[in-house]
């Protein structure tokens, strides 16, 4: 004849060495995080130290780095499976005893009483469950806002708005290393006859991204093209391993069209940088010059901060504080910048720029 008191004492001593059992593999899942997380920030002070080695062509470590990151930043499926069906199994059992257990004590009917005795062991399997969650989320911490502020997603490492406001980083050298470039191509109708139409494509060795961007296509008479947006990517996850992809080589982004056939042999275009943790945009100065069905750059991009133009981007809004640059559509095509994904452009803005003359660009991203 088995004693009801002392089998609800077995039962409990049971929980107890599951939990005790739970409590071990969480100091085993803490102790592979952490080794984890030095390893990541070691990676990030070495993707800090790059930004400020301006004179070297490091978009080859760079890709690497940010790889590397990938690589550590979630374990491999078969491992943490393994260790969420532990916990799992564990939570489960404890939970199946501590319910045994309330229901061999209760004697009697069941009264509103009894309920008032087991609200403690409510509000201690709510603890296990979000034991859980964090243990989870600590695992593989995907878009977990309380992990990605010790060790940020990979995909966060092309994010200029990111690096400015999370790490003391040089966001010029770092978009140098992108090796940013402009070229309009004559585009080819279906039909594959020359179009009136060109295509505007800023081109990216590395496919950094997050922040708000305006070109300008001009010469000393007039401005052919405006563009201006929201650039953020969009990269599928990978084939084979199904994690996303943090960072692309030779990103060719279409940022609009222009009208090809009154475009002078050669022009120029001022390329600039909004991201959000700075002050001052950074601008890129190119001279294209026409050649058959392209207009390509003829000399070296200057890159620089632009220190005649101030802004603070608030409530999504990009607001100029101070605007003394030579880019006269600069302030008017800012009032129409949201932060939402969206590429923006204006054909021959000097004859009209209005809102009805806004179009946007739907052509996606390319690798080539």
């Amino acid at each position: 004849m088995i004693q009801n008191n002392l089998y609800i004492l077995i039962i409990l001593s049971l929980s107890g060495s599951l939990l005790g059992l739970l409590g071990s593999t969480s100091i085993f899942v803490s102790l592979i995080i952490q080794r984890r997380v030095e390893r990541l920030q070691e990676i990030l002070e070495d993707l800090v130290n790059l930004s400020f080695e301006e004179g070297k062509n490091l978009s080859s470590e760079i890709y690497q780095l940010i790889n590397r990151y990938q690589m550590h930043y979630i374990l491999p499926h078969g491992p943490s499976n393994a260790i969420l069906w532990y916990i799992d199994y564990s939570i489960a059992a404890v939970i199946i005893l501590w319910v045994t257990g309330i229901i061999m004590s209760i004697r009697g009917p069941f009264t509103s009483e009894s309920i008032f005795y087991m609200l403690p062991q409510a509000a201690a399997i709510a603890i296990l469950l979000v034991f859980r969650r964090l243990l989870k989320n600590a695992i593989n911490p995907l878009d977990n806002p309380l992990f990605n502020a010790i060790i940020p997603p990979p995909a966060k490492l092309r994010s200029i708005s990111f690096l400015s406001n999370y790490v003391n980083i040089s966001v010029k050298s770092i978009l140098k290393q992108a090796r940013i470039n402009i070229s309009i191509e004559r585009k080819i109708s279906e039909n594959h006859r020359p179009s009136i139409k060109g295509r505007i494509v800023l081109k990216q060795e590395l496919s950094f991204d997050d922040f708000y961007y305006y070109i300008s296509v001009y010469d000393k008479q007039k401005t052919y093209f405006l563009g201006f947006g929201y650039l953020i990517l969009d990269f599928p996850p990978d084939n084979i391993t199904a994690k996303p992809i943090p960072i692309q080589r030779n990103m060719n982004i279409t940022l609009g069209h222009l009208l090809w056939e009154d475009l002078p042999d050669n022009l120029e275009a001022s390329f600039l940088v909004f991201p959000v943790g700075e002050k001052n945009p950074i601008e890129f100065y190119f001279k294209i010059e026409k050649d058959g069905n392209f207009f390509m750059p003829i000399t070296e991009n200057k890159c620089f901060i632009n220190q005649n133009i101030v802004y603070k981007v608030q409530n999504g809004q990009v607001a100029l504080l101070k605007h003394e640059s030579t880019l006269s559509y600069l302030e008017k095509a800012l009032q129409y910048l949201g932060r939402q994904k969206g590429v923006y452009f204006v054909q021959e803005p000097f004859k009209d720029f209005t809102q009805q003359r806004v179009q946007i660009c739907t052509e996606s991203p390319r690798v080539q």
